[in-house]
């Protein structure tokens, strides 16, 4: 059993009180649950100027959330977390081995690249360590690993109950990987048992890991491993300043002098006694651990609600930069499909290919009248020609090919156009940058969708057609039916509106509907290519209101956090 004067130490470092209630722990776990929701409206995908560091930043606090912060405030009595961190070569494994009593982790340089990191806890705690509790993200697994995505877990029962000790990767380590991995461990400790040694305690890299903690408000414990004997005098009171300067207290730093290794990788028991017992009463100690978790919790929320300020304004940077991009592609692509609708309405679309095989079956390009076409192909039709199937085909496949083609002219013009205006822009290149295709050209596939677009009105129209006129209007069989319909589709677009009389009934109303319908058909297909510039608004769900939902977030866990803790008091 742990000494009064242990205990009293446990009670120092952690700064613990009485046991807090936890009869708010539903109301602040919904406000966090409100922040993340509002973090991950908030998106950043714009590479805007400045917006780096805000993301990155904006990443950790929605992965801390997800890692930390909500599972823990799901069991607020479990046992604490501590993750064992520190700079390569510090001996962490070794002693979280010496104070397990066991061989549990692998010490060694390579160690960090080739194993999962490692939580040791008592076998009655292991229901606090399934997937569904803290660090959701990684597997479980049972045995070591070279998946960085895995938490290997291993009962002992020479853990205290109430505590679990994550052996993690090093701060400072090659693989880019395991640095990853370690920051994400840090944000779920309840406490930071920083390991350093006499060689490596002035390192900046971990020491900046150390910081970060403290600026969490993570709880901390310090050791200084390896300490040469004769170099004690001298270590001792130089890490003390350096750690006090920062803001941990003298009673959270431990000392354990340089010694051998002995079995199972471990140091003797009398080199790590005070740190044993300093673990056993931690353990045993229910108001000191709900005090760390406490202070760990509190300033995870309150970091949370800090970076939401910059991360709301960044994305009202970025709302601004989506909003500028519709407002240019909007206004080109509007003047563009007003274009495409004179163009229908000036009859310079029937020529070439597509005149060749109209006058083919009609023999007058000067009909102005829809009935007189209309008898024109009628004609044909009775005259039972057998090639006349075949050169209906070919004249709507030129039809499609010339309406095709004069919705890519101009989706071409409107791409081009929206990207120049766009580079004048703010933000218009980050826009266009951040798009996985080139915005300046017509989208991929917009012919072959143009033309299948456009077959599949003019198989309806044809139907209109028939139910307009009559199925025997052409003769049997859907060969007439086509045929009509080509013909009425050819003369909307080869005579400008209202020519040769009103088209209010009849033949003259489908010419008006026939004209009407290509237009819309071709502008919705240019229409589906503009909204390739809402990409940032569908992929991120980047609503305008995103900024004042994060603020307005953050306000309301800041005041729930102010209403839980002074509950605790």
């Amino acid at each position: 059993m742990a000494s009064v004067a242990t205990e009293e130490r446990v009670r120092d470092v952690t700064g613990a009180g009485p046991a807090p209630s936890t009869r708010a722990t539903p109301e602040l776990r919904s406000a966090v649950a409100g922040l993340q929701a509002a973090f991950d409206a908030a998106g950043l995908p714009l590479d805007l100027s400045g917006v780096a560091p805000v993301r990155e930043e904006r990443d950790r606090v929605v992965a801390q959330i997800d890692d930390y912060l909500l599972p823990r405030l799901a069991g607020l009595d479990g046992p604490a977390l501590i993750v064992v961190g520190g700079p390569t070569g510090a001996g962490k494994s070794t002693l979280v081995n010496s104070l397990a009593g066991r061989a549990v982790t692998t010490p060694g340089l390579l160690r960090p690249t080739t194993r999962s990191p490692v939580l040791v806890h008592h076998p009655a705690d292991r229901e606090w360590f399934g997937p569904e509790r803290v660090l959701p993200t990684l597997d479980r697994v049972d045995r070591p690993t070279t998946d960085h995505e895995s938490l290997q877990l291993v009962a002992s029962p020479t853990v205290p109950r109430g505590v679990a000790v994550l052996d993690a990767p090093d701060f400072d380590s090659i693989d880019d990987r395991n640095r990853e991995l370690a920051t994400t461990l840090l944000a779920a400790a309840d406490l930071l048992l920083f390991v350093t040694s006499a060689a490596r305690y002035s390192d900046q890299v971990p020491w900046l890991q150390l910081s970060l903690a403290l600026e969490r408000q993570t709880a901390v414990t310090v050791v200084m491993n390896r300490v040469p004997a004769e170099d004690m005098a001298t270590v001792s009171p130089h890490l003390t300043r350096m750690l006090r300067d920062s803001g941990v207290a003298a009673d959270a730093v431990f000392f354990v002098e340089e010694g051998a290794i002995g079995d199972g990788d471990r140091l003797p028991a009398e080199s790590v006694s005070h740190l044993r017992a300093w673990l056993d009463a931690f353990g045993a100690d229910a108001a000191a651990r709900r005090s760390a978790v406490r202070q760990t919790l509190g300033g995870a929320v309150r970091r949370a609600v800090r970076v939401a300020a910059p991360v709301a304004d960044a994305a009202a940077l970025q709302v601004e930069a989506v909003s500028e991009l519709l407002t240019v592609a909007d206004k080109v692509y509007a003047g563009t499909a007003e274009s495409l609708r004179g163009a229908l309405h000036d009859s310079t679309l029937v020529r070439g290919d597509l005149m060749v095989r109209w006058m083919d079956l009609v023999g007058n390009h000067d009909l102005e009248r829809p009935d007189d076409t209309l008898a024109t192909v009628r004609k044909q039709l009775a005259g039972h020609d057998p090639g006349l199937g075949t050169r209906l085909q070919q004249l709507g496949q030129a039809l499609d090919l010339a309406l095709e083609t004069l919705l890519v002219d101009h989706a071409e013009r409107a791409s081009a156009d929206a990207s120049r205006r766009l580079r004048a822009t703010t933000h218009g290149r980050a826009l266009l940058d951040w798009s996985t295709e080139d915005l300046s050209r017509p989208g991929r596939g917009l012919g072959s969708r143009a033309r299948k677009t456009i077959r599949g009105w003019r198989h309806r129209f044809a139907d209109r057609v028939a139910e307009v006129l009559g199925d025997d209007a052409a003769g049997p069989g859907r060969e007439g039916r086509d045929a009509l319909a080509l013909a009425l589709v050819i003369h909307a677009v080869s005579t400008p509106p209202g020519a040769g009389g009103q088209e209010q009934e009849g033949a003259g109303a489908l010419v008006a509907e026939a004209r009407d319908g290509v237009a819309k058909t071709l502008t919705a297909v240019l229409a589906e290519d503009r909204d390739r510039y809402l990409q940032p608004v569908l992929a991120w769900n980047l609503a305008p209101d995103a900024p004042g939902r994060l603020r307005a977030a953050a306000r309301a866990a800041a005041r729930t956090l102010d209403r839980h803790e002074r509950r605790e008091v």
